[in-house]
């Protein structure tokens, strides 16, 4: 039997103070003959493929973190000299960093599992691996990044599953923790954790 252990996790205290760059816009004077401006085309971007999953938000009422999955993508090609057996799965998420206690958010905090996996015997907090985001970013499926507090970002997130494995849960998983600085320093923060399955669209 596998013993799980409980990991402890610290929040540091973080001010975040953005700066915003003020871009200047040049016009041309107006006057007898003169041409009307023409606006530059935007390209468009296209997404890579994808499907459309059921958004649920999964809701840490702790920290104010929220983690919504928006798409799946389940037939992305392996890299070569990826393991046998086992196939990626990708999953495109919102990711609402809370800021009771400041500090960003790690995409760690959401994992993909099999459809009713248990818990104790999965390992979370393991996607994105480097040799996946390599081709993820590739694709065009940029990889979620760690979240300011308060901030929120939209990303990718990728993980290997076993080849028998064909629904998927997106988890939510944080660890106990302990403040350190601030007016909260030294307050344990409870875990907290939540499910919801990967339903296509």
């Amino acid at each position: 039997m596998r013993s799980h252990t409980a990991r402890t996790r610290f929040l540091p205290v973080i001010v975040v103070i953005s700066a915003l760059a003020l871009g200047g816009c040049a016009s041309s004077p107006g006057g007898a003959g003169a041409g009307s401006p023409t606006a530059s085309a935007t390209p468009t971007v296209s997404e890579p493929p994808s499907t459309p999953v059921v958004e649920t938000t999964l809701s840490d009422d702790i920290d104010g973190t929220k983690v919504t999955p928006l798409a799946i993508v389940t037939d992305f090609p392996a890299p070569a000299g990826s393991t046998a057996g086992i196939h990626p799965v990708l999953i495109k998420v919102k990711l609402e960093a809370g800021d009771v206690y400041g500090g960003s958010v790690h995409p760690s905090v959401a994992s993909i599992t099999r459809r009713n996996g248990n818990l104790d015997y999965i390992s979370l907090g393991l996607g994105n691996p480097k040799e996946l985001v390599t081709a993820m970013s590739a694709a065009g499926y940029t990889p979620l990044q760690a979240v300011p507090a308060g901030k929120t970002q939209t990303g990718w997130i990728g993980a290997w599953l076993s080849d028998e494995v064909t629904e998927y849960d997106l988890v939510y998983n944080r660890d106990e923790g302990k403040v350190i600085g601030g007016s909260k320093n030294g307050e344990t923060v409870p875990a907290s954790r939540s499910i919801t399955p990967l339903t296509p669209r």
